[in-house]
């Protein structure tokens, strides 16, 4: 029977190639099942693809039930989701990923509902989600993600898992590189999104044979599921990237680049070389056994200020989109990003025929680079947000700038041709995911974010309460609304290494809180005022919303303690230093109340995976666990770490907050206010790395 299952199932597919209906989708009615205990008995959808030109979803109703009809498969997902958060009321959310609607009465649509759309590219993921979250991810995680995705209506998604696999067999079976050799080039879990990007190599390894057979094991499920709901994948493609030992040990030129924050980088190949097409070829050969075949690759040479002696970086554009043409078809395009782009790498525009080249605009919101390239034109763009950076905690958004931006460049560059998020973290904030992926669907000017606010609080909550909306509304004139080039949110001084005068937590944070902080706190108190039970979204909300407050209140009180630190002795002194470190010590257990905001969460996930591969033992749970602390700590060894890159990914979890932030303020109290003689890093390194003995006991020692 389980020889029969796959080749009906073929069958289905092949046999509705050239049909113009599909009625209720296998592929969604197992999404519904998964998210909504649910299935055709309650619901009907339906795919058809003459019903119009553009993407198009109608609500309404058949034969007594709700009714929603497609375009495609991502347009008929798309309009699930609004189905329940427009009719049902019901959000779908990361912190609430499954509802059970099986004895719900569901809304059936006066009238019929249609939306559409000219946004063909609804794009997701950044190289760094792969890292900052998905690294400590199991299968279970992963199809929850992905049945997310398709309700937001994501098409797109950028697919990294497995690149090991391709990198390993490459560099085994065509270039005779040994374990130990490909293992000094390839990343280990954490610190693969850099890899992929051609930032460092071998940084959180080795890696242990079996990390790639689970790797690979894990891509073609990730894969086969989005290529199921109707996604096409942008798998990783070849920039060049090379192992720094790959000319010594094949004879085929290569060049260094410039070192990216204290690591070395990979290097590059001679893009005039006909070996550059050669190991091209071999690398998308070994891609496409693993990943597939599909319309959309990403590269991203020269990533963050990557230098090349020679300088031949039009020459090695041309040569990345000849191996891609090549190899990957001539309907293939690469999508590339916008990120602080020198002026050297914007000759990708002209060194790429038109329309054969996608770019992330990647800071749409804050830092829109529209303008300075004409759109992009010739070429093809989509208007991205980056809504977190690092993982850092905080409640933040550009939620105003988003809705208003998207609208004004789409009507003004006709190359924009789709939206997407690039987060190097998720799980925070999701109204800003929810809003984005509404807006191809929206019409403006009548959509108006203030309106839609007003039904997003109805949906996440499942009531329509003045006060509640009365909160959000508070939101978006504070925390949501964020005018200041900051990245992510405002950090909260206590996980700064301590100082009368902490200005940032990570190098390129801040911490200037840029909103009326009265605003936020009388959104917590319309929260506690208006209680609901049983309400997972409400629960999360209050929690998250509360530890913010608190986090900002910090500020207030360390301000009061560098005021009066003439005189440590002081009443006034010392009542304020004690409830700073009593306050932190509040938000720690706050932030127990989340699972997602729990640091042991985040290394037991970590651990867990070891678990899926048989023969591993506890000292694979300790790499994967040390990888996963080494991340949100001190992020390099010593010269990365105090380069720059130290708490970067800092996370105000419960568990972290009361034994890697809390004790430096302790100790640093009980020492006059003095920082080690050895510096920090010491501390934090212990707490990395085994047996995690990073505390700091009060007389100084470790």
């Amino acid at each position: 029977m389980k020889i029969f299952i796959p080749i009906l199932h073929a069958l289905f597919i092949v046999g509705n190639v050239y049909a113009s209906t599909i009625k209720n989708p296998p592929a969604v009615e197992a999404l519904l099942h998964r998210t909504c205990n649910i299935g055709s008995d309650r619901i009907t959808t339906t795919i058809d693809s003459k019903m119009s030109q553009k993407e198009t979803f109608v609500i309404s109703s058949l034969n007594g039930k709700p009714y929603i009809k497609a375009t495609n498969l991502s347009a008929l997902t798309a309009g699930i989701n609004w189905y329940l958060n427009h009719y049902v009321h019901v959000n779908i959310s990361w912190n609430n990923p499954k509802v059970d609607l099986s004895v719900t009465i569901l809304p059936i649509p006066s009238q019929p509902d249609t939306h559409s759309t000219d946004a063909p590219y609804r794009y997701y993921l950044n190289y760094c989600t792969f890292s900052y979250s998905m690294s400590t991810w199991t299968w279970d995680r992963w199809e929850q993600e992905i049945d997310w995705m398709a309700l937001h209506g994501i098409n797109m998604p950028l697919q990294i898992v497995g690149l090991e696999s391709v990198w390993k067999t490459l560099l085994s079976e065509y270039y005779g590189y040994t374990s130990e050799e490909y293992n000094a080039f390839i990343a280990g879990p954490c610190f693969m999104a850099w890899f992929g990007m051609g930032n460092l190599e071998g940084w959180g390894g080795p890696n242990p044979e079996w990390w790639y057979h689970r790797q690979l094991t894990l891509a073609k499920k990730i894969l086969a599921r989005e290529r199921e709901l109707g996604m096409e994948p942008v798998l990783p493609g070849f920039s060049g990237m090379v192992p720094s030992s790959f000319e010594k040990k094949t004879g085929i030129n290569t060049e260094p680049q410039s070192d990216w924050n204290g690591f070395r980088r990979p290097y590059i190949l001679d893009p005039t070389s006909p070996d550059f097409s050669s190991v091209a070829q071999n690398y998308y050969s070994v891609l496409h056994t693993i990943m597939g075949n599909s319309q959309y690759y990403s590269m991203d040479p020269y990533h963050e200020g990557g230098r090349i002696e020679s300088g031949r970086y039009t020459e090695g554009y041309k040569a990345i989109f000849e191996a891609m043409n090549q190899h990957c078809g001539k309907q293939s395009k690469w999508v590339i990003q916008q990120w602080q782009w020198y002026p050297y790498q914007a000759t990708s525009l002209s060194a790429v025929p038109p329309g054969r080249l996608i770019v992330l605009d990647l800071y749409s919101e804050s830092q829109p680079r529209f303008n300075d390239y004409n759109g992009y034109a010739p070429q093809e763009a989509i208007f991205c947000v980056i809504p977190n950076f690092g993982g850092r905690t905080g409640f933040f958004g550009r939620l105003t700038q988003q809705m208003e931006s998207y609208f004004t460049f789409k009507s003004q560059y006709p190359s924009i041709k789709g939206i997407g998020a690039a987060p190097e973290a998720i799980g925070q904030v999701p109204v800003i995911y929810d809003n984005l992926y509404e807006l191809p669907w929206l019409t403006p000017p009548s959509s108006t974010l203030q309106n839609w606010l007003r039904e997003y609080t109805i949906s996440r909550y499942g009531i329509e309460s003045p006060g509640l909306i009365q909160a959000w509304e508070n939101l978006r004139l504070s925390a949501l609304d964020c005018n200041i080039p900051l990245q992510g949110p405002h950090e909260a001084v206590y996980c700064a290494r301590p100082s009368l005068n902490v200005q940032s937590v990570s190098s390129w944070g801040s911490c200037n809180i840029y909103y009326d902080t009265q605003l936020l706190t009388d959104a917590v108190h319309l929260l506690t005022d208006n209680p609901i039970t049983d309400n997972p979204n409400y629960t999360y909300d209050l929690a998250v919303l509360t530890q913010q407050a608190l986090t900002d209140h910090t500020q207030t009180l360390l301000r009061e303690i560098a005021e009066y630190a003439s005189d440590t002795l002081s009443s006034e002194f010392i009542s304020r230093r004690d409830k700073f470190l009593s306050l932190i010590s509040q938000i720690d257990r706050l932030a127990g109340t989340c699972p997602s905001t729990r640091l042991d969460t985040w290394l037991q996930m970590m651990r867990d995976i070891a678990d899926e591969e048989q023969g591993t033992t506890d000292a694979d749970r300790d790499w994967l666990e040390t990888n996963a602390r080494i991340l949100i700590s001190t992020w390099g060894d010593y010269e990365q770490s105090e380069q720059g890159l130290r708490d970067y990914s800092y996370r105000a979890w419960q568990g972290m907050i009361s034994g890697y932030y809390l004790p430096r303020w302790q100790w640093w109290f009980n020492h006059g206010m003095h920082t080690p003689e050895e510096g920090w890093f010491s501390h934090d390194w212990q707490w990395a790395t085994p047996p995690y003995q990073g505390e700091l006991s009060c007389d100084g020692e470790e």
